[in-house]
């Protein structure tokens, strides 16, 4: 199948400097093409004409660094990578560090893990090495945040107390001015009928799990948490049954908003962009899963019935994605950063992405040579690259 995105209409379109075109490189390298001047003479020293033509046939040169900067500073970190090797100019801007300052999070970092060793990359649209230091886990993890990029695996809580007795995570909060890797907090919740949570920062000189709120109803297990832009609340996914859970992080106090889930949903993953909450999930009849739906809840979230339809995944992308296991109990994964969700097939190697800023559907070519249990240990986690990569160094 052709990996053509197919879009529906959007309920906001942001413009970015790198798009989703099938070849979005190609773009950079046209508009960026740049020769070493020459050694005896600088640009300063040309006559008018002579600039002038010097300008046209290679305007980039004709920038003064400091735009070459702000320009360069707009590509995805990924993307960088092949523009230092333009020339010694251009490397010479990316490996400096006045130039790592100017760098924010791109929406197309990331790897969403396959394997420890094998990632797949929206930006290149293919299954990458693991460029990071960490890709040599010992053990799938536990818990992550996708930005700023933190897994948590069983060696990450060596140096921590024991969970509380009956526990499990659901999710590590990272900070936005994110300095160190030991600076986050993990939230627990227990099994059972009366279900507590607790939380643990971890950049505190002697960190404890300390006693959160009881949630207000019993819930058999608790899905996958998104937080808030504002770092202030934390939505989960409560099944069976099925609700929205609001964890406010500054109270430490649960709340059920009175929202209608989705009938017959199944295989539900929240993530957020730009404040406003996401649900993507499976719909099934009759036990047989029939589409997957992106819904968005309402500003209003004290609306009863607040999820409204925003996409749907077209049907021969469906198809594909689930293989013909429409009346399995076990469909698909899904994963999520800055509103690229990956959903992904691990015992048939199917991969489909869709972008929330666009709202476009694209699938992927067949993911093949994984062992299809150990990638559904994995999938589900997302990590992002550092400036170790423009130094050579990953």
């Amino acid at each position: 199948m052709s990996s053509r995105p197919t879009t529906c209409q959007p309920e906001s379109l942001s413009i970015l400097f790198l798009g989703s075109s099938p070849s979005p490189l190609s773009i950079s390298f046209h508009q960026i093409r740049h020769r070493d001047p020459p050694p005896t003479r600088r640009f300063a020293d040309q006559s008018p004409a002579m600039a002038s033509t010097s300008a046209a046939a290679c305007p980039w040169d004709a920038l003064p660094e400091h735009l070459q900067e702000r320009i360069l500073s707009l590509l995805p970190l990924t993307a960088l990578i092949p523009v230092a090797a333009v020339s010694r100019a251009l490397r010479r801007i990316v490996r400096s560090p006045a130039f790592h300052a100017l760098l924010s999070q791109h929406r197309l970092d990331a790897f969403f893990l396959l394997s420890p060793r094998l990632a797949f990359h929206p930006l290149s649209r293919r299954p990458l090495p693991v460029p990071l230091p960490d890709s040599s886990w010992s053990s799938p993890p536990l818990v992550s945040c996708a930005s700023p990029s933190l897994i948590v695996t069983v060696a990450s809580l060596l140096r921590l107390p024991p969970l509380p007795d009956r526990s499990y995570l659901i999710a590590v909060i990272v900070p936005r001015s994110f300095s160190s890797r030991r600076d986050y907090s993990l939230v627990a919740v227990t099994t059972g009928a009366a279900v507590l949570s607790y939380t643990i920062n971890s950049a505190d000189p002697s960190p404890q799990w300390v006693p959160r709120g009881e949630l207000p109803l019993p819930f058999a297990l608790l899905g996958n948490a998104a937080v808030a832009s504002d770092r202030a609340r934390l939505f989960v996914l409560g099944r069976g049954p099925d609700a929205l859970l609001v964890l406010d992080l500054v109270t430490s106090e649960w709340t059920v908003p009175p929202v209608v889930m989705p009938h017959g949903l199944t295989t539900a993953h929240l993530f957020v962009l730009n404040d406003r909450l996401f649900l993507l999930g499976g719909v099934e009849i009759f036990g047989v899963l029939e589409r997957i739906v992106v819904w968005q809840l309402n500003n209003n979230e004290e609306a009863v019935g607040g999820w409204l339809e925003v996409a749907r995944m077209p049907m021969e992308m469906f198809d594909e994605l689930v293989a013909g296991r429409h009346g399995s109990f076990w469909h698909f994964q899904a994963a999520d950063r800055m509103g690229t969700v990956c959903l992904y097939n691990a015992l048939d190697g199917r991969l489909v992405m869709f972008d929330a800023v666009d709202c476009a559907w694209t699938a992927m070519p067949q993911v093949s040579g994984l062992d299809p249990e150990e990638s559904r240990r994995w999938f589900g986690h997302v990590v992002e690259p550092g400036v170790e990569l423009l130094l050579g160094q990953h």
